[in-house]
């Protein structure tokens, strides 16, 4: 039978959301997970997080259902039982893979076997030569053995989280103007693997814990000397991405989901996590868009038309020389001076300019934006001029 479109409508329940939940390692991921099934549903049953390869992060946390998976085998053999049974002998809602560091190697260890069984005559032992190497290897893992056991979880009705770990990495963006790049704190997974995490999950949340420091001086053998010390730390977890952490999702940008949410000792920080993301939902049906106000259409041009008449008896009448109606031949010939194609021109003057104009356009774009493509036209005609000297 031939498959059928159907109108989707967004379900408001954190089961029928994905996530990708990362941070620095032990800061509350798996603690995150049980929390949270514990509040949703009152049994720790409901919930399955699944040990990969060689992770125990289940050892100290009470009340959670796990299972410890060494290998690919035993994992799909675990996958296998858990849409079979379901309903039957579990009632699980929502798994989570921790971490998503050893699910990879998990992966690339399964990778590996099947390039040596296609290809007896070139056996390979790293994931860097499986399927004739150059980054092959690596994108069969993400995407022909992670991808389609995550979309079977899915496609069975489970709401799937994989946790992973940060590290700061050098972006550099298309149309930058800091060739350098700049960094980030992002997953710690190679370029293949997060870019599959990115597309099946929902919601890419991520953690960090931020410090207040304190510097201290001393002065030792007549040498003054300067150290920071850590006087109090809070731990936050990001919904929305900023210019130096990466984070977001599918939640509509009118839905009100916040930057980021406070993790309080002491408090019920599951019950607010699980509110965030459900009013995310919630919010991102279409009935809370605001189109704006419909009430007062714009003028059409019959109606200009039909005062043509009234101005022309204008024109007619005496003027008054007060200054503000001058036409300026020189500010009308500045103004159709510029190239038609003004950012592709200013962006190929920038890279020939001296490294004098380069700092100070640098400085221009970052009081506006990120890169040459975020600024107003104004703003680049200014930087337009000062490239070309005017």
């Amino acid at each position: 039978m031939a498959v059928r479109p159907k109108l989707n409508k967004i379900v408001p329940d954190i089961s029928k959301a994905s996530i990708y939940v990362r941070s620095q390692r032990k800061w509350g991921k798996s603690s995150l997970f049980r929390d949270m099934i514990v509040e949703k549903y009152n049994d720790p049953e409901k919930g399955l997080l699944i040990c990969c390869g060689h992770e125990t992060g289940a050892t100290m946390l009470d009340d959670i259902n796990v299972v410890e998976v060494p290998n690919w085998s035993e994992l799909k053999e675990l996958v296998d039982w858990l849409i079979e049974s379901k309903g039957k002998e579990h009632d699980i809602q929502i798994v989570a893979f921790d971490t998503a560091d050893e699910l990879v190697l998990m992966a690339d260890d399964e990778t590996i076997r099947l390039s040596n069984r296609e290809n007896p005559q070139k056996r390979v032992k790293s994931i860097k030569a499986a399927f004739g190497g150059y980054t092959a290897g690596e994108k069969y893992s993400a995407n022909y053995v992670i991808k389609p056991m995550i979309t079977r979880l899915r496609k069975a009705g489970f709401g799937v989280w994989a946790i992973a770990h940060t590290a700061y990495k050098t972006v550099k963006e298309k149309g930058s103007l800091d060739e350098d790049g700049y960094m980030t704190l992002t997953s710690n997974l190679a370029k293949d693997y997060e870019s599959a995490f990115g597309d099946i999950f929902d919601i890419t949340v991520t953690g960090i814990i931020d410090r207040d420091t304190e510097t201290v001086s001393r002065e030792v053998n007549g040498k003054t000397t300067k150290k920071k010390y850590a006087t109090a730390e809070v731990r936050k977890l990001y919904f929305r991405g900023t210019t130096s952490i990466e984070a977001g999702g599918r939640l509509a940008d009118y839905s009100g989901t916040p930057e980021y949410m406070v993790f309080e000792p002491g408090e019920n920080n599951a019950r607010k996590f699980i509110e965030i993301i459900e009013n995310g939902m919630e919010h991102s049906k279409i009935k809370y868009r605001d189109y704006g106000a419909k009430s007062t259409p714009k003028p059409t041009v019959q109606s200009e038309v039909n005062e043509t008449p009234k101005v022309v008896e204008e024109v007619d009448e005496p003027e008054v020389d007060d200054g503000l109606f001058e036409f300026n031949e020189e500010d009308t010939a500045e103004e159709n001076s510029y190239p038609e194609n003004l950012l592709e021109t200013t962006m190929a003057m920038y890279k020939s300019a001296s490294k004098d104009k380069k700092s100070i356009t640098r400085k221009i774009i970052k009081e506006n934006g990120n890169n040459f493509q975020d600024v107003s036209e104004d703003t680049l005609r200014e930087i337009y001029d000062l490239l070309a000297g005017n």
